[in-house]
């Protein structure tokens, strides 16, 4: 009887063993599962999951986002949703360029999968108040595409040479610009298309208010980017500057544009 519980528990501890060796996309969603249990129970401080949005293209998953509510995490409860920070005060609230907050493991989705959005709720708190958005990013500190949405001003996006530029938008909208004081929700798309192109599409509305019309044709995007976008194969961790922002909730999900070329 020994024996035969000594084989069946080397059986299933090499079976074990080979499951997590195989490193996919899926990896990515079980951490994301493990922080669902685990988190703070802290309405203010927690993980959930929120409705997915159903995409047109092929290549697209339709899963659940993942929310994570920050408005009253303290250093413990980023901790507990597998998030680092330094310089950032419960609220989750930012003062300067080294204020960084930024997620101990890959979140990011499959680029064979179409990318990542990123939907984020903020505040600029002041007039010379930055936000960076890194996705794709790797090292320390972190390093990635980035959007750097900006108090009073248009858009931008750090390019290959890591240089910050605006921002492009589509011809039947204008640019947004953030005004100090007032909250806004950003979709913010880091997008890959099945031809290898790198796209950088954003809404300054919630992921589920941007229309299907507006989801299908780049002249409604009112954030766009499609040259000179940094690759995104440096890694699979996202990221935030908080210059003088506060940062509410962010959520990671499937990107929301319908067009690729």
């Amino acid at each position: 009887m020994f024996k035969n519980l000594l084989s069946t528990s080397l059986v299933c501890f090499i079976f074990f063993n080979c499951s997590m060796a195989k490193k996919t996309d899926e990896n990515n969603v079980s951490n994301l599962l493990a922080l669902l249990v685990a988190a703070n129970t802290n309405p203010g401080c927690s993980i959930s999951n929120t409705e997915a949005i159903k995409s047109n293209l092929t290549q697209v998953e339709s899963k659940p986002r993942t929310k994570y509510t920050i408005s009253a995490c303290d250093e413990a409860g980023f901790n507990s949703l597998g998030l680092s920070q330094s310089e950032v005060t419960k609220g989750a609230t930012g003062t300067s360029g080294t204020s960084v907050l930024y997620t101990n493991n890959d979140v990011m989705l499959a680029t064979n999968k179409g990318g990542t959005s990123i939907e984020v709720s903020f505040t600029m708190n002041s007039a010379s108040s930055s936000l960076d958005v890194i996705g794709y990013g790797s090292g320390s500190p972190l390093s990635g595409p980035t959007y750097r949405l900006i108090a009073g001003a248009q858009t931008q996006y750090k390019n290959t040479s890591n240089v910050f530029g605006n921002t492009g938008k589509g011809g039947s909208v204008s640019a947004p610009i953030p005004a100090v004081g007032t909250n806004y929700t950003y979709c913010l798309d880091f997008q890959y298309t099945m031809g290898g192109s790198r796209f950088l599409n954003g809404f300054n509305k919630p992921c589920s208010e941007v229309s299907d019309a507006e989801r299908g044709s780049m002249a409604y995007y009112p954030i766009m980017q499609m040259m000179n976008v940094p690759v995104y194969t440096g890694g699979n961790r996202l990221g935030f500057v908080l210059n003088g922002v506060t940062v509410t909730s962010f959520t990671i999900g499937s990107i929301v544009s319908n067009t690729e070329m």
